[in-house]
């Protein structure tokens, strides 16, 4: 279909504008004369303004821009038709802003006006500990974290390794112990970083690998390839396997102090309360964030983050740090102080017994026109086998783990207990759409010990004695200074990690973390977990058909890689450098 075509088999646009009101907003509308439309070149707060007055007028969106907005020499709109999308270069534009979105917020909306603009923020040189908490948001904000399985933490910059040392500890009797503890980690890390690579080539080598042809998909081992093309696809993808398994493999050194880079882009309701959140936190390094983020928000979207330290912000961070207190508080006065069970991964906690008849009453409800009650007291008649057919018929084929099915299948849920590696949970925190709790980090529940790292002595060794120091330092710092004891914690300890999902978003997670691609601690998790979900509702995990439950795969990026390649070949790139070594 033309371009033209699909805008044609679209209602016109009924707005009407003369020449002159169509080149006067042109500036700030991608077309102006059809039904769909994008705005640019105006500020979030503007924007959000828009789409809020917007909501409550019978005018189309570039009338209302030009009758209620355009003509206002209060809010100097014309000064944004450069591009710009910054307030603070525009003098008093943001006092006019702010201004007008407080009117906005008082006339004709809610909070939910701060749904309707955004910002993105980079949070670099931050610790683990603080990351955990900037992503622990949920609704309206997005995340994405530099990478331990493509990036090495080996770096130094000025002499040292990046790691975060935090004024209180640094300044108490455990600075110096702090210190040598963390360089330590990272000396570890780094000296082991070219034996591991080792170690993965010798377990796979590639002449014993088999490469799939992205073209043709044929499958060859590598001393059968003869296409110079292929032949150079292969031994960059083995070249970049190796390097991820490598870091994955390591990464139990790195201690929560390790430094990282956050991007985040949310909507300003979702920044307003990730910086209370911030603010509300016990570390000094995560508020002395929050006062940095909020600054820096406040230059591009400052009305809508305007709130998170006012009074009322205030008042609400005082309410959160209270409440968080006296969890801890009622867990030690209601609660045995020492570990009593037995350590295990992955246990289901609660499920809904009628699963099956919750989600076959949510798949009938939609083409009917009975209430709910009814449709649930037909489907109790039903027989098994009827209820069966009725969710195969539902879900039919699913060609791919992306055809996920339906809302329905959120009428079921299920609770996990997991006691993770910290390096685990970190992958696994970025699933969303769950209700979630963690524990503080620490190393009461003891450490992992993957098997590369068992299989080489001379790093299992150096393993276990950091270990052994990290859980001695991490036990003394926590009598004094509780919360910056994480700092010391390695990501090979465990954490418990309580969480609550849906059944739709279960096919999600475990069909994305069961891949062979995946780290190999989570797709054990996930496999763990559909296994306890089939073992109390067979009939619906029948057609969760992308589960891998395949054991360990030693080079799972291969074939990712092999894709990548093939892509770089196809655009005619310049074929990646040599990353054997230590180049990112």
């Amino acid at each position: 279909m033309a371009q033209s075509d699909f805008f044609l088999l679209l209602t016109p646009s009924s707005e009407t504008l003369s020449p002159d009101e169509a080149y006067r907003v042109s500036s700030y509308f991608t077309n102006t004369d059809r039904s769909i439309v994008a705005i640019k070149n105006l500020p979030e707060v503007i924007k959000g303004a828009l789409f809020s007055r917007y909501s409550r007028s019978a005018k189309g969106v570039r009338r209302l821009f030009l009758d209620e907005f355009l003509t206002r020499s209060d809010l100097g709109i014309a000064d944004f038709s450069c591009g710009t999308d910054h307030l603070a270069d525009l003098g008093t534009g943001e006092e006019k802003a702010e201004d007008f979105y407080r009117r906005v917020l008082s006339d004709y909306g809610d909070d939910s006006v701060g749904e309707l603009g955004g910002a993105h923020l980079s949070c670099q040189e931050v610790s683990q500990v603080a990351a955990r908490a900037i992503e622990n948001g949920r609704v309206g904000i997005s995340y994405l974290e530099k990478s331990s399985r493509y990036v090495p933490f080996d770096d130094r910059v000025n002499g040292q390794y990046r790691y975060y040392r935090p004024r209180r500890i640094l300044e108490s009797p455990f600075g110096a112990e702090y210190v040598t503890l963390m360089d330590s980690l990272f000396d570890s890390y780094a000296h082991h970083l070219p034996r591991m690579m080792e170690r993965v080539k010798q377990r796979a080598p590639i002449e014993n690998i088999e490469f799939e042809n992205a073209l043709t998909g044929d499958v060859l081992r590598y001393s059968e390839i003869r296409d110079d093309d292929m032949r150079k696809s292969a031994e960059f993808a083995y070249r970049q396997s190796v390097r991820a398994r490598a870091f994955d493999m390591l990464r139990c050194f790195l201690p929560m102090a390790t430094l990282t880079n956050v991007g985040v882009w949310g909507n300003g309701r979702a920044l307003e309360y990730m910086l209370t959140r911030l603010y509300a936190d016990p570390l000094d390094e995560v508020q002395l964030i929050a006062q940095a983020a909020h600054y820096e928000l406040t230059q591009v979207v400052g009305p809508f983050v305007k709130r998170a330290d006012d009074e009322h912000g205030k008042d609400y961070q005082s309410f959160l740090k209270t409440m968080s207190i006296r969890q801890r508080d009622l867990a030690h006065q209601f609660l045995p102080p020492s570990l009593t069970a037995q350590p295990k991964k992955v246990t289901l906690v609660a499920y809904d017994v009628d699963a099956v008849d919750k989600i076959v009453a949510a798949i009938l409800y939609p083409g009917s026109n009975l209430p709910k009650s009814e449709i649930v007291n037909c489907v109790r008649d039903m027989s098994d086998a009827a209820k069966s057919d009725i969710l195969r018929a539902y879900i039919g084929e699913r060609k791919n783990r992306r055809h996920k099915p339906g809302r329905a299948f959120e009428h079921a849920a299920y609770e996990f207990d997991l006691l993770l590696n910290i390096g685990e949970y970190r992958d696994l925190q970025r699933h969303r759409l769950v209700t979630s709790e963690r524990q503080m980090f620490t190393t009461q529940h003891g450490y992992e010990i993957n098997e590369d790292i068992n299989a080489v002595p001379d790093i299992r060794a150096d393993y276990l004695e950091r270990m052994e120091e990290t859980g001695k330092l991490r036990e003394r710092l926590a009598v004094e200074m509780p919360f910056d004891a994480q700092y010391v914690v390695p990501f090979g300890f465990r954490v418990r990690y309580n969480v609550r999902l849906n059944l739709r978003e279960a096919y999600h997670w475990i069909e994305l973390r069961s891949a062979p691609q995946g780290h190999p601690d989570y797709r054990n998790t996930s496999q763990e977990m559909f296994r306890a979900i089939q073992a109390v509702h067979p009939v619906l995990t029948e057609t969760m058909n992308f589960v891998n439950l395949t054991p360990d795969v030693p080079l799972g990026r291969l074939r990712a890689e092999m894709r990548r390649a093939h892509r770089d070949n196809s655009a005619s790139q310049v074929h990646p450098p040599n990353l054997g070594d230590r180049q990112a």
